[in-house]
């Protein structure tokens, strides 16, 4: 039985097993204790019997006017625990905060182009790739900024995709 809770500080000590994926991102602890203090509705854990982490998303609320979006900061289920749909639950989650409760206009998330299972699960998700990040990871890899139209977007300009890639030093950061 999988049970989906809040992440809490505890659980910095038992999500190793999930990090240990190449293409997860990993951060300092005091950047990971910075969002559970900021943005705790959008910091969750999926759990196995034994509270044994399978995985975890990371995000916050950021931007403003009509930019005034829910950020995906990492989302990643270690590979024993995958195909069960706890990505799509986490990301249900992150998208629920975002849209009923703070009132954003979209959710955005950023994914290494050469991450083809992580872009077709986010298209099943909903997601458009809206822009194509030059050099964002390591200055080396390229990343898609990918988003999602919320309610409060009706028009839904914030996934008219841009024509043209942009530099890491063109992003907008709060």
């Amino acid at each position: 039985m999988t049970s989906i809770r809040r992440f809490c500080c505890n659980d910095l000590l038992r999500f190793t097993n999930v990090n240990f994926d190449h293409l997860t991102e990993t951060f300092n602890m005091s950047f990971y204790m910075t969002y559970l203090a900021r943005w705790p509705d959008y910091f969750h854990v999926a759990e196995a019997p034994g509270n044994i982490t399978m995985g975890y998303i990371m995000g916050k609320v950021e931007g403003q006017g009509e930019s005034w979006h829910g950020h995906v900061t990492a989302v990643t289920v270690a590979p024993e625990y995958r195909r069960q749909n706890l990505a799509k639950n986490l990301m249900s989650m992150l998208e629920d905060s975002s849209d009923k409760i703070d009132k954003a206009y979209f959710v955005d998330l950023f994914v290494r182009a050469s991450n083809g299972p992580a872009i077709k699960m986010y298209e099943k998700l909903g997601y458009i790739i809206y822009r194509r990040v030059l050099r964002y990871y390591s200055g080396e890899e390229d990343g898609l900024d990918m988003r999602k139209a919320l309610s409060r977007d009706v028009e839904k300009k914030s996934v008219i995709p841009l024509k043209r890639p942009v530099t890491p030093e063109e992003l907008e950061y709060d």
